[in-house]
């Protein structure tokens, strides 16, 4: 009996001391796992070991505010590249005088003189490419109008001569094209006041301020003619200029997802350049641009403003003081 005892005993401490050694080995086995665990949520950043894209993905997909991250098609330095197209459709009318063919010849108006007044259909349209605060714009538009009436004087148009009564028909085209250079200089509600300081990643404000600067250069051509219809004589003028402009403006962004579910922001803005044309002396160009844009997704939205482009040129024969100005809308398309 003694000995079947003994032996009971010395089987259950080997008994215990293997099962000591198992339960010793998983608690190893389970420190070990925890501290790997901790060393990938670590440098995920975040409760769980995922990747930095798969978080950045995650977030875009579930985030329905403006400021959410997204993919963008382009990286420059690390940095996202978007690009912008906005294509519609420009209503403008012409305003201004002008006179052609040196001294004697008349000041004629525009409008009341030449019947060059009616709202024409144009088209307008800006391609754009943004990299942090700064952006490249390709921007062109073109305007043609005519008209006909009984000359209100008599006078000279180049080498026309024409008397008062006399039916005079009348035509007006003009093109431009242009590249500008944006950056924003001032947000006041964002944490990166400035384009110097460090960006903040998914930073989201209900109102985004933004104070710009533009310098841009363009070409446009001017084409005008007139004919007087009873001798059948027609004069014609034909230039193309150049400016370089500057200026600046305001741009304001209103997060709406929260008041209005079908569209996630409205970007409202205003602005004016201007600059000296050549060739010629004592030109000027100006373009003044104001507008709203709401944005149904991120990457779609529909905008209306107003355009105004100014342009006057003075040659030795030819002085025009003119602008077109009007309401546009159409479609702006992010990728």
């Amino acid at each position: 009996m003694n000995f079947r005892f003994q032996t009971v005993l010395s089987a259950a401490a080997l008994s215990g001391v293997a099962c000591a050694s198992a339960m010793a080995q998983s608690a190893s086995s389970t420190q070990l796992a925890l501290a790997s665990l901790d060393s990938i949520t670590y440098q995920s950043g975040g409760a769980t070991p995922t990747t930095p894209a798969a978080t950045a993905s995650t977030a875009s997909a579930t985030d329905p505010r403006p400021g959410a991250p997204k993919t963008t098609l382009f990286e420059i330095c690390g940095a996202p590249l978007e690009l912008q197209l906005d294509v519609g459709v420009w209503l403008p009318r012409l305003r201004g005088n002008v006179t052609y063919g040196g001294a004697g010849s008349v000041n004629l108006d525009l409008s009341n003189a030449l019947a060059l007044n009616s709202m024409e259909t144009s088209f307008i349209g800006n391609l754009s490419a943004t990299w942090k605060n700064w952006t490249i714009r390709a921007t062109g538009t073109s305007f043609s109008t005519s008209g006909a009436m009984a000359a209100p004087t008599s006078g000279f148009f180049g080498s026309t001569l024409f008397l008062t009564g006399e039916m005079l028909v009348n035509s007006f085209s003009y093109w431009t094209w242009g590249i500008e250079t944006e950056s924003w200089l001032w947000r006041p509600f964002s944490k990166q006041a400035f384009p110097w300081l460090e960006p903040v990643d998914n930073e989201s404000l209900p109102v985004d301020m933004r104070f710009f600067a533009v310098v841009g250069g363009r070409g446009f051509g001017i084409s005008q003619s007139l004919t007087d219809t009873p001798t059948n004589t027609t004069s014609t003028f034909n230039g193309t200029f150049g400016t370089i402009y500057g200026g600046g403006g305001l741009e304001i962004r209103f997060d709406t997802h929260e008041a209005i579910c079908f569209i996630r922001r409205v970007d409202v803005y205003g602005g004016i350049e201007a600059g000296p044309v050549w060739p010629g002396s004592g030109g000027l160009f100006m373009q003044i641009d104001a507008g709203a844009t709401a944005w149904f997704t991120d990457n779609v939205g529909l905008y209306f403003d107003y355009v105004n482009l100014r342009q006057n040129v003075n040659t030795n024969s030819y002085n025009l003081q003119s602008y077109i100005g009007g309401f546009s809308f159409g479609l702006s398309v992010k990728f």
